[in-house]
């Protein structure tokens, strides 16, 4: 591991310089709500029961929890990004190398750690960087636990399933992902439709146990709300600006602070949003949900078409509802472009060597898949997909190094 992270040390001194030219003790839009739960934690409660609140799941609080107990500035926790993406470098690069030699490694680990979208956030007290490096560590055990023999289940076993269930935590829309997860490799498990029944018995067994790991919290938010399998109240929201039905819209989240920068075109949106705010939280978050499945039924083609943009925003965080195009769109196409363009070209001698490419992997990409496949459901932004870039480059090193050659002729 050492010798590993020293072959890194210019990624992190290239983080720590951005984080300390750019950071500040000042907070930022969601920084300050994840301060309140930290400091709610440290008074022995996550949501006041009179005033349920889960709009965040508690993973990052946690994570924060220390530097409100001591009252150390917030510049310190976020030092901690900095630690949290070399590290997944680092075990990016750990899991490389049971695929391919040192060189390859090397090469397809620089270039996840150089993905600049990454360093966007990485000097705000934002959960995308330590969901990347969740992401690294799942992806590692999960491998893992295929390559050693019987005795490495007691380690990897366990570890991957707190990294995956960590990573619910911390963003509940992973707790879904877990749950389809489960039952699509319990289907496969019971119908016998795939002959590396080992695999996906542990496969199961790592995506139960995350599962399991979460059960405190779901019993939590079940004596706050009375619901079963209850992760935020954030999903209802996003879902109804995902339905929006009206012409000239895309699907993209609205705060009350973008309405009134157009607030003839968010009339009805606007007296829909205030009749709601006066409901408890719970409450107006399955408003939300009905509203949003009446706006889909009745109008589906609007729907499409808000998920085809919404796909758009996730990869190249574009477009976007009434915003003229901006040239910092670039930030993102250019490096997404290289991932979209290589992630499908490796598709079609993936199919015709499939038998190359290790079982754990299709597993992983299956993890990619189903995440990728939820977060287009729900009005998304690029930084959304940040956490699955790991798994485009995982799928792009595996083809390109044991499926595909290329030579030049003579």
């Amino acid at each position: 591991m050492m010798s590993d992270m020293r072959k890194f040390l210019p990624l992190l001194v290239l983080y720590f310089a951005v984080v300390l030219a750019l950071g500040s003790n000042s907070l930022w839009a969601d920084e300050s709500h994840y301060v309140m739960f930290a400091t709610n934690l440290s008074h022995g409660y996550y949501s006041p029961r009179d005033d349920v609140n889960l709009w965040y799941g508690p993973g990052y609080p946690l994570v924060l929890l220390p530097f409100v107990l001591l009252n150390l500035p917030w510049l310190a926790a976020k030092l901690l990004n900095p630690l949290f993406l070399f590290m997944a470098v680092v075990y990016f690069h750990r899991t490389l190398r049971l695929y391919m030699r040192e060189r390859q490694s090397l090469f397809f680990s620089y270039a996840l750690g150089l993905y600049y979208p990454f360093l966007r956030y990485i000097y705000y007290l934002m959960t995308e960087t330590l969901a990347v490096f969740l992401v690294c560590g799942f992806i590692f055990h999960f491998c893992k636990l295929y390559h050693d023999g019987k005795r490495s289940s007691r380690l990897h076993l366990p570890a991957a399933s707190f990294y995956l269930g960590y990573l619910a935590l911390t963003k509940v829309f992973f707790g879904y992902v877990i749950m389809t997860g489960l039952l699509l490799f319990l289907c496969l498990y019971l119908l016998y439709l795939w002959k590396k029944k080992d695999m996906i018995r542990k496969s199961l067994a790592v995506y139960l146990l995350a599962l399991f790991f979460c059960t405190p919290y779901l019993l939590y938010t079940y004596s706050l709300t009375g619901k079963i399998f209850y992760w935020g109240d954030s999903g209802g929201m996003s879902l109804y600006w995902m339905s929006t039905p009206y012409e000239n819209e895309l699907g993209d989240w609205q705060w009350m602070g973008s309405m009134l920068e157009h607030p003839d075109v968010y009339k009805k949106q606007m007296e829909f949003d205030r009749r709601l705010s006066k409901l408890p939280r719970v409450q107006r978050d399955e408003a939300y949900k009905r509203q949003a499945v009446k706006n889909i039924v009745n109008h589906p083609l609007k729907y499409f078409k808000n998920w085809l943009a919404n796909i758009g925003r996730l990869l190249f965080n574009y477009p976007y509802s009434y915003t003229s195009q901006k040239v910092s769109t670039y930030f993102y196409i250019i490096p997404n472009m290289f991932l979209v363009v290589f992630g499908v070209a490796c598709i079609y001698p993936a199919c015709l060597r499939r038998r190359l490419i290790p079982g754990e992997i299709y597993g992983v990409i299956g993890f990619g898949l189903i995440a990728f496949g939820g977060s287009s459901l729900l009005s998304a932004y690029n930084r959304q997909f940040w956490p699955l870039v790991p798994v485009v480059i995982l799928w792009i090193a595996i083809v390109s190094t044991r499926v595909v050659r290329i030579e030049l002729r003579q």
